[in-house]
Formats: C-alpha cells, structure tokens, sequence
C-alpha cells in the first residue's frame, strides 16, 4: 500500500493586544499507523503512486484501519517583524482510514474485471485483519529508492 499526505506550510493571521500576529506551522514529521502494528515514520509526506516512498505491505487479510499524525514546528511574527520561532512543536491526527488487505496475487486484466476481483467483505468483527507478530517501527529520514 503507498500513502502520502497533502503537505503544506499553514499561515495563521490573528491580533493580540492590538497587534497583527501571524504564527507559520510547518509539517515537519510523520507518524503512519497502519492498523497491523506497524509504525512508519518520515520526515517527508511521501508521494502517490507509482512513488513507494512511505509504503508497506500487510501480512495478512482483512480490514485495517490506517491513521496519520502530523508533527509540526511553529514560528510567530509580531506586526511583518522578523520571524521567532516557538518552542516545541504541536501534533495533529487526521481522521483514520479504513483499508482493506487483500492477499489475491495482481493478474492482469481486460476492460471487464472479473466479479470475484471486486468482492470485499463488509467490515465487521470477523473481517478484521489480525496483528503482524513481525510488524516494524521503523524511521524513513528519506524517501525509497525506487523499485
């Protein structure tokens, strides 16, 4: 599975006491929770296929739900001064995913897709996909090479 997020430095314009103040958030990190145990994180948002720059493959079938956090740092500017940055940095959870595992093999196909092809069971208790005993949490301060 490839995943990646829409990144982008976000501008905030408010007035505190009777000044202009704009605070900048910057993404800086991210953490991929892919539902089976496995934890990615990156310092970049990944791209979308063909790109495997943050990706993973599940070990199992069945329904897994997928979650993203964002960490960013911050900076201030009192009034079009010189940027200032804040301590520490702020996390923000996108709203999580449902994905499905399916383990059938790629076969190529013609306009008509097979129906069997695009079977996916409802998600319930019983099409929850297990745990990877084998699951990593691993750090990517690079995108992949490609495959």
């Amino acid at each position: 599975m490839v995943v990646w997020a829409e990144s982008r430095v976000q501008t905030f314009e408010v007035e505190m006491l009777g000044q202009a103040v704009s605070v900048r958030a910057t993404p800086v990190k991210y953490i991929w929770d892919f539902g089976d145990g496995t934890v990615l994180t990156t310092l970049f948002p990944g791209r979308p296929f063909p790109s495997k720059d943050v990706s993973m493959g599940y070990a199992f079938e069945g329904w897994y739900e997928v979650s993203l956090v964002t960490v960013f740092s911050g900076e201030f500017s009192v009034g079009g001064g010189a940027w200032q940055p804040i301590d520490g940095t702020v996390q923000v959870r996108s709203e999580p995913k449902w994905m499905y595992s399916d383990l059938r093999q790629a076969r190529l196909v013609g306009d008509e897709v097979p129906e069997e092809y695009l079977d996916i069971p409802e998600r319930g208790e019983d099409t929850l996909g297990p745990l990877n005993p084998e699951a990593e949490k691993k750090t990517l301060t690079k995108p992949r090479k490609k495959n």
